[in-house]
């Protein structure tokens, strides 16, 4: 817990420890993310907006016009791809018989890297339209942290949990001290947690 890097959540302030890119507390990142799923839309066929999940395209209207016309069109043609007959494996190119509406694969194992290469080619997608890189670069510079050795609260887009030289060189001497004394080494830890903890009185009252 000593060398963990506190934080002060960019919500609702209260401290608490995360990683390079955790800005909120635990419970403030649960509501963004819940925030993050239903969300307004802008329909592709109408466009008008509407609330909808990460992979809805069309309004609740035009939705349901468009499984409508694919009705019709499946009334009027046909089964494209009857039970039991063959076609081709989009993975390996393997022939493949038919067992159900929406198969595309020949094998659970061509299924699993078909799935894969779709999600990676969809996450590379949404990563570049949606903006994550300037929206990560923007909450990185907004990040405060608080010091681990004086405890005065510091903004940082470093992974860092100290905020001056001076913090990082009484840190690393205190750090050092300790590891002394679990090696068995007679070592005076009390003098450098007084010296921390009237340093951190001292930025109290300058705050």
């Amino acid at each position: 817990m000593v060398s963990r890097t506190k934080k002060l959540c960019q919500d609702c302030g209260i401290e608490f420890f995360g990683g390079t890119d955790c800005h909120y507390c635990p419970d403030c990142a649960k509501l963004r993310k819940s925030d993050t799923v239903i969300r307004i839309r802008v329909c592709q066929d109408c466009g008008i907006e509407f609330f909808g999940g990460p992979r809805a395209k069309r309004c609740p209207n035009c939705a349901f016009a468009a499984r409508k016309e694919t009705q019709k069109k499946h009334k009027r043609n046909g089964t494209m791809r009857p039970i039991g007959s063959l076609d081709k494996c989009t993975v390996c190119g393997q022939e493949y018989t038919v067992v159900s509406g929406r198969q595309k694969y020949c094998s659970d194992e061509c299924q699993h890297k078909g799935v894969l290469e779709w999600q990676r080619i969809h996450k590379k997608e949404y990563h570049h339209t949606s903006g994550q890189d300037a929206q990560k670069k923007k909450r990185r510079i907004q990040t405060q942290k608080v010091c681990i050795y004086c405890l005065t609260p510091f903004t940082s887009n470093t992974p860092t949990n100290v905020c001056s030289d001076y913090c990082r060189a009484e840190q690393k001497k205190l750090q050092q001290c300790i590891s002394d004394i679990r090696r068995g080494y007679n070592r005076d830890l009390e003098k450098y947690e007084k010296k921390r903890k009237k340093y951190r009185e001292d930025c109290k009252n300058e705050r």
